[in-house]
């Protein structure tokens, strides 16, 4: 068992697999599911259905679903034995962030048995809508050696309406431009990265960086990736990032996303407190979560973490700005 997992696993993940231990893929598909009956078969088949010139396997860890996913992901391993490698994951092993259940143990687990040289991701709410998807993406990072990951436009599906809402990447390409490259100067200009488009080098990501952190979101993996080289946003539509009221990150209200984006971002800044642009992503995620406690009235925290801004970025503007904001909130 990889030295990573032992401080988390309490329970064995049982394997539910008959893929030739010879055959060597190219790329492993990490797929993490948990109660998505009504999405995981459109994941799946959207996977199953890529069409490369390389072997590609997918790596589908079951959260132990109590809604009829797990029995689906059986019946899908034992119909495509030469592609899919399940993993029958327990609860207990499941990692919570700040009390709720996290996908992170699922993660990890499958990254390590991976034999791909390259990693692309694909959570069970989601799907790809492009089948050549991944042959463009491998071909890129093939030919392009020196970048250590890849990921392309992807729509955002609303669940109950149908609706479609293209990610707001399309102002960085002028001229149709086929690609946009990506590096920590440019992480601050507000991409929009859809994990669910996610490849990248397996060798280049050392997966032990999640017991440094408590949270250990897909931003940690973009920034150790980004130490190795440049990553790029290929300029088409790949896949469809579902938005639904049960979803780990959808029903994360927007007061709690600022809050984690800012101890996030503080995790990641400390681990590479040389680097003047995870500097100042951190600064703006601070900023961020301020604004954020004054509008949820939380004025005393606010107020208390004012002073911290302070001490720690110098902004004696923007201190006072808070502090004018507070000051309005307690006298409405």
């Amino acid at each position: 068992m990889h030295k990573a997992l032992i401080p988390y696993q309490k329970k064995e993940v049982q394997e539910f697999t008959n893929r030739s231990s010879s055959v060597k893929p190219l790329v492993s598909i990490i797929t993490i599911t948990y109660n998505h009956i009504d999405y995981i078969q459109q994941c799946l088949d959207s996977l199953i259905n890529q069409d490369t010139n390389f072997e590609f396997e997918i790596l589908l860890g079951d959260d132990c679903s109590n809604d009829g996913t797990r029995e689906l992901c059986i019946d899908y391993a034992k119909k495509y034995p030469s592609v899919i490698r399940l993993f029958l994951h327990e609860r207990e092993n499941n990692i919570a962030i700040d009390g709720r259940p996290s996908g992170r143990f699922n993660y990890v687990y499958n990254f390590t048995k991976a034999k791909g040289k390259y990693i692309a991701v694909c959570e069970g709410d989601d799907f790809w809508v492009d089948s050549k998807k991944l042959q463009k993406q491998i071909d890129f990072l093939e030919i392009n050696p020196t970048y250590s990951f890849c990921w392309t436009r992807f729509n955002v599906l609303n669940n109950s309406t149908g609706e479609l809402q293209l990610d707001f990447n399309g102002k960085y390409f002028s001229d149709d431009s086929d690609i946009v490259d990506f590096d920590f100067e440019r992480s601050l200009k507000g991409w929009h990265i859809g994990n669910l488009t996610l490849v990248y080098k397996k060798e280049w990501l050392d997966i032990s960086i999640h017991n440094k952190f408590k949270y250990f979101r897909d931003i940690y993996i973009i920034a150790q990736l980004l130490k190795k080289g440049n990553g790029a946003c290929l300029n088409f539509v790949g896949a469809h990032y579902r938005q639904h009221g049960s979803g780990i990150h959808s029903s994360i209200s927007v007061f709690e996303g600022f809050k984690l984006g800012y101890f996030t971002h503080r995790e990641i800044y400390k681990d590479n407190a040389k680097n003047k642009f995870l500097k100042r992503k951190y600064h703006l995620s601070f900023q961020n979560y301020v604004n954020a406690l004054i509008v949820d009235r939380q004025l005393l925290k606010a107020f208390l973490l004012n002073f911290k801004f302070l001490f720690i970025v110098g902004d004696v503007i923007l201190f006072l700005k808070h502090i004018k904001r507070i000051v309005k909130a307690i006298l409405r």
